[in-house]
């Protein structure tokens, strides 16, 4: 019964006529931060990776028979901190998937990375193994909202980062920021958001923070902007944003 009603909700879920995208999450970071509520955990020096692998790709085979045929579209690697894992065992993770599915040479892959987790030499060993897009965790251009985030980079290693993956020849980086941080004022971030698209990415994820169950804010809630301010911060990035073409 139980097999049957998950079958039925995979093949509800995995539609023949829906585009098909696959999220790989790689679960290790160097320090959790305050606000994270996901499914990751700081690491060490004997992280077991290659069993790691090993185990993605023995889930990927055992739900290829819920793809009806169809082909994967795009490809992003989430974490915690994936750029923490070594390029040679990315490449045998795609290396793998390619095995495996039906995946196109020519999709977008992305990889996400910390500008406190990666150089420009890992992203370039990245690169030469298949990832051809970068999601750089930046947060906030301004260091002390990056220390009250809990992030272990500054603004200038955000910067480097940035300009690391140009250096390696990456030709689509995606650039996360926040707005909402505590004690936030509306230039405060919209000085963030120009500082972003100043550096002309080819996409920048601009969100909320929230304050999630289980996280270290929300044993310990910051004093966070009113719902208010949070509005005005919202339309005047978003006016911000569509002028400059994003």
């Amino acid at each position: 019964m139980l097999n049957s009603a998950r079958e039925l909700a995979s093949q509800v879920a995995f539609g023949d006529n829906l585009p098909l995208g696959l999220y790989i999450h790689l679960p290790w970071c160097i320090r959790k931060c305050p606000y994270c509520d996901f499914n990751s955990h700081e690491g060490s020096d004997r992280l077991p990776f290659e069993d790691y692998i090993s185990a993605l790709l023995a889930d990927f085979e055992a739900e290829l028979k819920h793809f009806n045929g169809r082909p994967i579209t795009s490809i992003f690697i989430g974490g915690g901190t994936p750029s923490l894992f070594p390029a040679d065992l990315i490449g045998q993770l795609l290396d793998g998937l390619r095995r495996l599915g039906d995946i196109d040479a020519q999709i977008e892959i992305t990889l996400e990375a910390n500008p406190g987790a990666a150089d420009a030499a890992r992203f370039e060993s990245f690169l030469g193994v298949g990832i051809n897009r970068l999601s750089i965790g930046v947060q906030s251009f301004r260091d002390h909202q990056l220390r009250v985030l809990g992030r272990i980079h500054d603004a200038a290693a955000a910067h480097d980062a940035f300009k690391a993956g140009r250096a390696a020849g990456c030709e689509n980086i995606n650039i996360d920021l926040m707005h909402g941080l505590p004690d936030d004022q509306l230039n405060d971030c919209l000085g963030d958001l120009n500082t972003a698209i100043e550096l002309q990415p080819e996409h920048i994820s601009w969100y909320q923070l929230t304050i999630e169950p289980g996280t270290v804010f929300a044993r310990k809630p910051p004093r966070l902007p009113e719902h208010d301010e949070i509005a005005d911060q919202f339309d005047g990035g978003r006016r911000l944003l569509e002028a400059a073409g994003y």
